[in-house]
């Protein structure tokens, strides 16, 4: 993969097409601002202007690999080139939004089809280049079953569509290329990048891991919980896990390793803890808003049901880091590393970003839409910035210079995703109108046997397989797709059935054999990837068992009573510390390995929502503490006894 990440990366390109590419990237940058604050554009030109000059920024950016001589050329002649059909191609649609837009329906010209088959190929490239092949392969697939499917016999044939009307989906409507998902980039992911970005170049990165090393670092296995913290905050900001592993881990990483944590736990703990940024509120990255708008509910609602989740995930993280530091002896971080409270805490350095993050969620919370709620997060963040602080010329320089990094470093997280957003809408729209997905949702309920548990299992499976080697947003979409009908034609309520596929899609991430958070930790620790694989599992148990909650135990996703909720909520920490401890299999001192199964399966036995289940559980609990407490008070004994016998001789 190679996406642009910074400034740096575009060192090698010349002169002339570096001042262009920053300029098409402030443009970017400036016209989803402009647009969300004061007014979109109809949705085909919104959407056509976003992707034209993201998909140039994408091209030029990628003639930074072609290398020298004369294939080397040739390659950047061909990027060139493809960044300018991107701007044509979209442009093409901005002066044709009319014709499209108010025709009942576009029969497509030879423009059409030369330029709608040229922005597919661009499309499928770009995302190839900079995401990897697993969602161009699944595209290229649905696209060959769409034109060929005629040809299949039985029940996975379908009546056929010629490439003309192939095309007319794809380019000149908004099911295809200009659907839902590419919309959602274009009015509501792409501005909270801007927000996550200019948060950053502020100095919020600095602020969150003062605030992380305030709130864990004198912990046992404060280095640990720090990287938890840390990645959590900027999880919320970016939304996928393999960036955040990478932005994060550089720092988190390397300092347990110098703290004397084994490698492989230090890559686990960072690959965990990133996983879990985009599952946790209030801003949860670009799969929510994703759901959100898949279920037409507003976004708070989404945000509303995380939250129990969220803490579960984190809760169960927690305990099983403290766990681990207390059974390996893990220091905490060094006292000098641990900045001044008072400093961290002092209204100048935490107030402007608590008050921007007041004004995003009070703006959401009064009714605005998340997109304008973002804008004047924004607004309010580049104020402050620039009002708080020496108004001396190099100062303000400083200030502005930081901004404009800020943007542009915005637009290349947008761009690094837009491609891949708008390459799953392609897939999604053929598999929509090829009929696949329900033969699929079929397939799943015939599977589980009208067994509600094992169709729910099976569908876990497949929206984990289907996830692999995607990024987070993709791999929800494609696995809701497939996935989540055949939930809800069981009769699961269609938020669960979303969030059961949503976090069985998320899992891809750290399991294997494609497991791209733990890949890239694998690179930062400089070891090898199965061992923080099968660390972060075991770190991550929760998550692989909240699905099972959210149909059996809808209580945590808020679907119940206040009391019910509450009940659901303690009954989930008492799993979460029982997967902890039967995880880790420590408590005080070792837990032989068939206590700890048991006290794992009772943990997620606790899903079924069952009186004498939760018994049980309580009951364990009691167990390990009464336990450890009589071990701990005979070996005070022991060691009491020993000291007067000293005194004695």
């Amino acid at each position: 993969m190679s996406s642009i990440d910074s400034r740096e990366d575009l060192d090698g390109l010349p002169r002339p097409v570096r001042i262009l590419v920053y300029s098409l990237c402030a443009s970017l940058v400036v016209f989803q601002v402009v647009t969300a604050g004061f007014g979109q554009l109809p949705p085909l030109s919104q959407r056509a202007v976003h992707v034209g000059l993201g998909l140039a920024v994408v091209f030029l950016g990628l003639s930074r690999l072609a290398g020298d001589g004369r294939a080397g050329t040739l390659r950047r002649c061909l990027d060139y080139l493809a960044a300018v059909l991107a701007v044509v191609t979209t442009v093409y649609i901005v002066t044709q939004e009319a014709r499209i837009t108010e025709s009942f329906a576009v029969a497509a010209s030879s423009p059409d089809l030369v330029l709608g088959v040229t922005l597919s190929v661009g499309l499928l490239v770009a995302a190839w280049r900079t995401t990897g092949m697993a969602l161009p392969l699944l595209t290229i697939g649905m696209l060959l079953y769409t034109a060929f499917g005629e040809r299949i016999p039985g029940y996975w044939g379908h009546t056929g569509f010629d490439f003309q009307y192939l095309v007319e989906h794809l380019y000149l409507g908004t099911e295809g290329i200009w659907g839902t998902v590419t919309g959602l980039s274009a009015d509501l992911i792409a501005i909270f990048i801007i927000f996550g970005a200019f948060l950053l170049a502020t100095g919020a990165a600095q602020t969150f891991m003062d605030l992380a090393l305030l709130a864990a670092g004198r912990f046992p296995g404060g280095a640990a919980k720090v990287s938890t913290i840390s990645s959590m905050m900027f999880g919320m900001l970016n939304g996928a896990a393999v960036a955040n592993v990478a932005t994060t881990g550089a720092f988190t990483i390397p300092t347990m390793k110098r703290l004397g944590y084994k490698p492989a736990f230090a890559g686990a703990v960072e690959a965990t803890a990133s996983s879990g940024g985009q599952i946790t509120p209030p801003i949860m990255g670009a799969g929510a808003f994703v759901m959100a708008e898949l279920l037409g509910v507003p976004y708070l609602d989404i945000v509303y049901a995380a939250t129990i989740p969220a803490i579960l995930f984190f809760v169960c993280v927690w305990m099983s880091i403290d766990v681990e530091a207390r059974r390996e002896n893990m220091r905490a971080v060094d006292d000098d590393l641990i900045p001044d409270a008072r400093t961290v805490l002092a209204p100048m350095k935490v107030g402007p970003l608590l008050l921007t993050l007041a004004v995003v969620l009070g703006s959401m919370f009064s009714g605005n839409t998340p997109t304008l709620a973002a804008f004047y997060g924004i607004c309010t963040n580049v104020g402050l910035y620039l009002l708080l602080g020496s108004w001396r010329t190099r100062a303000i320089k400083v200030r502005c210079l930081s901004l404009f990094n800020g943007a542009i470093s915005a637009a290349f997280s947008i761009t690094g995703i837009l491609a891949l957003l708008v390459t799953a809408q392609m897939a999604l729209s053929l598999i929509g109108l090829t009929g696949v997905g329900i033969k699929l949702s079929e397939l799943i309920i015939s599977g589980g046997g009208g067994h509600l548990l094992a169709s729910v299992l099976l569908s876990m499976v497949v929206a984990l397989v289907l996830g692999m080697g995607m990024p987070t947003t993709a791999a929800y979409l494609v696995a809701a797709a497939v996935a989540a009908p055949a939930l809800i034609s069981l009769g699961i309520d269609p938020l669960v059935s979303h969030f059961v596929v949503f976090y069985s899609a998320l899992l891809s991430a750290l399991t294997p054999p494609v497991c791209t958070a733990v890949f890239t930790a694998a690179v930062i620790a400089r070891t090898h990837w199965w061992p923080i694989c099968v660390t972060s599992i075991r770190l991550a148990l929760m998550k692989y068992f909240l699905p099972l909650f959210f149909v059996f135990r809808p209580a945590v996703l808020l679907q119940s009573d206040a009391l019910e909720i509450g009940w659901s909520l303690f009954m989930g920490l008492v799993a979460s510390f029982l997967m902890a401890v039967g995880g880790g299999r420590f408590y005080r001192r070792p837990v032989p390995w068939p206590l700890g199964v048991a006290l794992v399966a009772t943990a997620a036995l606790v899903a079924a929502d069952r009186w004498w289940i939760d018994v049980s559980a309580l009951v364990l609990v009691g167990v390990i503490f009464l336990f450890n407490r009589r071990v701990f008070r005979a070996a005070s004994g022991r060691a009491v006894a020993t000291a007067h016998g000293s005194d004695s001789s």
